[in-house]
């Protein structure tokens, strides 16, 4: 796929064209491409002995540069110059956000290799309420590039399609009904070739109904927007009839993407369905095998680990804590970081690539219902059987404690209370228990600042 669309390469040199001129950067592009190209087919043993060089890098530089690190490391046993083993690494203790959250500091090298470029900063998009300020490198930024091309050449995107999205935009720009325009898909794909067009239209203010009329005058050949605003759309486009013949793509992003969405998707629109693993703390941490639909950790970026309650290994099949550890960042190394989400450990992926796999991303511990006997687990509300009882057109569910729950209503009337009883009678089957349910009713239910939307939050406090 690296090199299928070489007619869309895009020179540098305006008197060459064929073939391309690459300037450095995308030079550089292509050719870390050229070896994930070959790297994903290694098996897993070499793939974990690559890792494992890189992993004793990040810890050296870690030990030489930030006291923090170099303690944990100490108390652990462990000088890493010295080489490291596979006991030693799972001695390291875990990064835990409330050991960094307003003290980034404590994980800042006081230098890093001048080549890896300027240090760059961003925060996490605090949909746990508590946003982390997270810095990287330009090196970083570049494999960020890398691994998003990595995903286009998976999918196959033809970067001559337009690219339309429904998402959050800063500010007041791209508002309906316009929306913005722009002549590229932007980086990294104009880097290195010639794109279609792009429009975004902003979330915010955009109501259901505007946001498929604007999709529909769109005629999208990609659709990028969150998984929960997709479901919507995707109702209101069989209620409608409504038909997108160019439509070549869902593209799904920002939040957990649960199996009623890509049943109702694929119903409305016909399309593959794509999604990824990504965050702002490290990147992307794994893409969508598009032969499976498979989660494929992206190993040359990081070092995931899927953890039990005991801090082992979780087995194919078994779900634990998503622990990451960063390979390239050495202006903030996070070093077998719990990053707050679960997930479910694959078998291996039968289309022969050698990365780890998750099957299943499950999302954070505030997405998992807590019943009184002491239980856990992330709660289905069933959206369809919720809109047969009456005409929902959102909703969310909030556990108060562990006896109580608030279930928000944006509606298009008053429901009865007959239609509440039946409604309580869904949600307590699929909860599993009798909770105490109160219903509350709104014009609209926002998103969190970054646009995520989360269909089900708990209060309950979480340990372990």
């Amino acid at each position: 796929m690296l090199f299928e669309q070489t007619a869309r390469f895009r020179t540098d040199m305006e008197t060459t064209v064929f073939p391309a001129i690459f300037s450095s950067y995308p030079a550089m592009m292509l050719s870390t491409l050229h070896q994930l190209e070959q790297s994903q087919w290694w098996s897993p043993e070499r793939i974990l002995t690559e890792q494992f060089r890189q992993l004793n890098n990040i810890l050296c530089h870690a030990y030489d540069t930030i006291p923090f690190y170099q303690s944990r490391l100490k108390d652990a046993g462990i000088d890493p110059h010295r080489g490291i083993t596979m006991e030693q690494w799972r001695a390291i203790p875990f990064l835990r956000r409330e050991d960094i959250l307003g003290k980034e500091e404590r994980v800042l090298a006081t230098s890093f290799p001048k080549e890896h470029g300027a240090r760059t900063e961003a925060r996490t998009s605090g949909s746990t309420g508590k946003p982390i300020r997270v810095y990287g490198t330009e090196l970083t930024q570049f494999l960020w590039e890398v691994f998003g091309l990595r995903d286009h050449y998976w999918h196959k995107r033809d970067f001559g399609g337009k690219l339309v999205a429904i998402r959050f935009v800063k500010g007041d720009r791209g508002q309906y009904p316009e929306g913005i325009d722009m002549e590229s898909w932007g980086r990294p794909a104009k880097l290195l070739y010639h794109t279609g067009t792009v429009a975004v239209l902003d979330i915010k203010r955009t109501d259901l109904s505007d946001q498929l009329e604007w999709l529909s005058r769109q005629n999208p050949e990609y659709f990028l927007t969150y998984p929960s605003n997709a479901l919507q759309l995707a109702r209101l486009t069989l209620e409608r009839g409504l038909r997108f013949p160019s439509l070549r793509e869902l593209r799904l992003v920002g939040e957990v993407v649960d199996q009623e969405t890509r049943d109702i998707c694929r119903e409305a629109w016909h399309v593959p369905i794509s999604d990824m693993y990504s965050a702002y703390e490290a990147g992307y941490l794994a893409l969508q095998c598009q032969e499976v639909g498979n989660y494929h950790i992206q190993s040359e970026n990081v070092h995931v680990e899927i953890m039990d309650e005991q801090g082992q290994p979780c087995a194919p099949g078994e779900t634990g804590k998503v622990v990451l550890t960063t390979l390239h960042n050495f202006a903030m190394p996070l070093i077998r970081y719990e990053i707050g989400d679960y997930a479910e450990v694959g078998e291996p992926c039968p289309c022969g690539r050698g990365l780890p796999v998750i099957r299943k991303i499950l999302g954070r511990a505030t997405n998992m219902l807590h019943l009184p006997t002491g239980e856990r687990y992330w709660p289905v509300s069933g959206w369809w059987e919720l809109m047969d009882i009456a005409p929902i057109r959102q909703h969310q569910i909030i556990q108060q404690d562990v006896n109580r729950i608030e279930a928000r209503l944006v509606t298009e009337r008053a429901l009865t209370g007959r239609e509440e009883n039946k409604m309580r009678e869904v949600i307590w089957t699929n909860f599993g228990y009798k909770f105490h349910i109160d219903f509350s009713y709104h014009d609209r239910i926002e998103r969190s600042a970054g646009g995520k939307f989360e269909e089900f939050i708990s209060k309950c406090q979480v340990t372990g």
